[in-house]
């Protein structure tokens, strides 16, 4: 069962004390980097671009993007900072049921889990900027979650768009066409909804894919080699 179900079968709809801050989301980590045996819940998909959170204690937060199948790549610049391209994936339940290129990943492990509330926030607007109070969020208490827990999703899927069973859902509509800026966080609170750690990352969806740095690499050299045989007729 993925972590969704799980999370929809426990029902939970906790009231967090305090609930969102009110602030915008900006990059939050302690590492960027590999998550040496992470899988996002799914087969493939890649651990080596993710931002990470680590406290004194046992607790393990991280988030990545990375592309919705084979879809167009997803860069990053090493600062929790993704960019994705716009557009409707081909791949089922989509285009029927629309989602996007790209995936949002998160992961949460550790001894401390079982004490804590986990709560992932999220937002539909691509607006820059967008207050964290405006997210949605998708809660637990991390004593009913797997350790790790793992999945990947896309904010294309209905349940986010709807609320109950942990989910409570940002105003308005997800539009994957729509290019712009969107915000997540995962954040470890206590029963009484005090903010204990956060892992936060931002996507930027642009027209078109930007290219791998090694793809860039491969670009740089070949132009140098073309300039080189110009230079030699």
């Amino acid at each position: 069962m993925t972590l969704r179900k799980q999370l929809a079968a426990l029902a939970l709809g906790f009231a967090v004390a305090g609930g969102a801050a009110a602030a915008m989301i900006a990059p939050v980590f302690t590492t960027f980097g590999a998550l040496p045996g992470a899988t996002f819940g799914g087969s493939g998909i890649p651990n080596d671009r993710v931002a990470i959170t680590t406290t004194d204690g046992d607790l393990t937060l991280a988030m990545s993007a990375t592309p919705r199948f084979s879809g167009p790549p997803v860069s990053d610049n090493g600062a929790g900072v993704y960019t994705a391209q716009r557009g409707v994936s081909n791949v089922a339940p989509s285009p029927g049921d629309p989602y996007a290129l790209w995936n949002f990943n998160f992961y949460v492990a550790g001894g401390d889990v079982s004490d804590l509330v986990i709560q992932l926030l999220y937002d539909f607007d691509p607006a820059a900027g967008n207050d964290e109070s405006t997210h949605g969020s998708s809660t637990a208490a991390g004593a009913f979650l797997p350790n790790p827990a793992q999945d990947s999703w896309n904010l294309g899927m209905n349940f986010l768009a709807v609320s109950g069973g942990g989910i409570v859902a940002p105003g308005g509509a997800f539009d994957p066409d729509a290019t712009g800026q969107y915000t997540f966080a995962l954040r470890a609170l206590t029963p009484n909804g005090d903010e204990v750690a956060r892992v936060a990352i931002v996507v930027n969806v642009v027209d078109e894919a930007v290219p791998e740095p090694a793809t860039l690499a491969l670009v740089g050299l070949a132009l140098v080699g073309i300039a080189a045989r110009r230079r030699r007729h």
